[in-house]
């Protein structure tokens, strides 16, 4: 039975590709099946390598799935974490492994200084690190341990702390010597200085406080092993070297100078670079790779698409987009435009093909994404494009490629993921 459903749909997808307008046009709905497909329950080993799921530094306890998304319950050695999206886990064990290494080695060089460190790390379940990642659970309890636990704990030694309850205030120290030692200490072990991580921060701040203050071994002579600059492409390492060198109002000079070389509306950029939920670091990596992008018309669609962003995971995606769009036209083919599909990323290509860009951890062939990738399929013929394709940051589910056989949209999944450009 399987076998004859398999021809019947390798039989639609042969007439749709010479005659998929016209059937289209009469039938917009002939790619639905019989079922959407359900959210699926997720086997972990399947979706992360064994250093991910586990380390010495933290366990990955368990992981559902949500409207496209992985949602992840992690324990570590600095705290406990609810994280959304696959870009979010792996930047939160990335900060976890760092910090957790960095403190042993430094036990072995300093104890004082080890035990500063860990004095800064100590935070109870319900503390101001838990109000990135679960905002509701934590906001009946933040007050009070805000005055019980933080002030204890960290008074006197993280000025950064006094405006924890705003996630998206400055993280640059206002003694410039201090900035500066806080940007070599972030670029010198991967890190990012400008992390919604408040335990990073805190970390951050007291080793650059600590060399300002005449220790000037604090921190040096880590292990190689954290510098990732050696495993980057040329573009991160040009972001990386970017924001270890430039102060933050730098970093805006240097993002306002590249939006006006792309012509965008200076509308657009005044809103771009005030944007409270992107991150310095975020505004740097998405400027800085669509500069790459030759003589692309329509960009300033692109970046009202990127000011919709609404919380972390978010900005990591329009990160990880605005390097899937530089890899595309670097490694595939060159696109002219970008286009806003219905709030979807997509691009004209030279040779008059339409590409759309998808950034689910998992696509699956739910009703929302059925009828988006119908009107897709249906807008890209109608237009009387010469192809049609979905690139996708994530995986794509094998009834999903089944109906986008169907509707005759090729497809690519995890796109970064052999690229240098992840």
């Amino acid at each position: 039975m399987r076998d004859e459903s398999m021809d019947t749909l390798k039989n639609m997808s042969d007439l749709l590709k010479p005659g998929v307008l016209t059937l289209l046009l009469f039938f917009p709905f002939l790619s639905v099946a019989e079922e959407n497909e359900p959210e699926p329950v997720i086997n972990s080993n399947k979706i992360l390598l064994s250093g991910e799921l586990s380390s010495p530094y933290h366990r990955v306890d368990s992981v559902v799935f949500n409207n496209g998304f992985y949602e992840f319950q992690v324990e570590s050695d600095i705290g406990d974490f609810e994280l959304k999206s696959l870009a979010v886990l792996k930047k939160r064990l990335n900060e976890i492994r760092i910090l957790s290494q960095a403190i042993e080695q430094y036990n072995n060089q300093n104890e004082e200084f080890s035990d500063e460190l860990r004095s800064q790390l100590i935070l109870s379940d319900d503390s101001a690190v838990d109000f990135l990642t679960s905002p509701i659970r934590t906001a009946r309890n933040l007050a009070g341990q805000l005055g019980n636990n933080l002030g204890a704990t960290l008074e006197g030694e993280d000025p950064f702390v006094r405006d924890r309850l705003n996630r998206y205030s400055l993280r640059e120290p206002n003694d410039p010597t201090v900035a500066r030692h806080k940007r070599n200490a972030s670029f010198q072990l991967g890190l990012d200085m400008y992390s919604s991580n408040y335990k990073v921060q805190s970390f951050l701040n007291t080793v650059a406080n600590a060399r300002a203050s005449g220790k000037v071994s604090a921190g040096v002579g880590l292990n190689s092993g954290f510098t990732t600059t050696q495993n980057q492409n040329e573009m991160d390492t040009k972001v990386s070297y970017i924001l270890k060198s430039k102060t933050l109002a730098e970093l805006n000079e240097y993002n306002v100078d590249l939006l006006l070389k792309m012509g965008i509306n200076k509308k657009l950029i005044k809103a771009f670079i005030e944007h409270t939920v992107l991150s310095p670091t975020n505004k740097t990596i998405i400027t800085t790779y669509l500069s790459g992008l030759e003589k692309v018309s329509r960009l300033d669609s692109y970046i009202e698409v990127v000011l919709t962003a609404d919380d972390e995971v978010v900005a990591l995606i329009f990160e990880q987009l605005s390097k899937m769009l530089f890899r595309y036209y670097k490694e595939t083919e060159k696109f002219s435009a970008f286009y806003n599909f219905k709030g979807q990323a997509a691009v004209l290509t030279e040779s008059r093909r339409i590409v759309f860009f998808e950034y689910a951890d998992l696509l699956i062939w739910s009703e929302e994404n059925e009828k988006k990738y119908t009107q897709a399929a249906k807008h890209a013929m109608t237009s009387g494009y010469k192809g049609w394709e979905v690139v996708s940051l994530g995986s794509i589910s094998s009834l999903t490629e089944q109906q986008l056989d169907v509707l005759a949209l090729k497809h690519q999944a995890n796109f970064l993921e052999s690229s240098s450009a992840r």
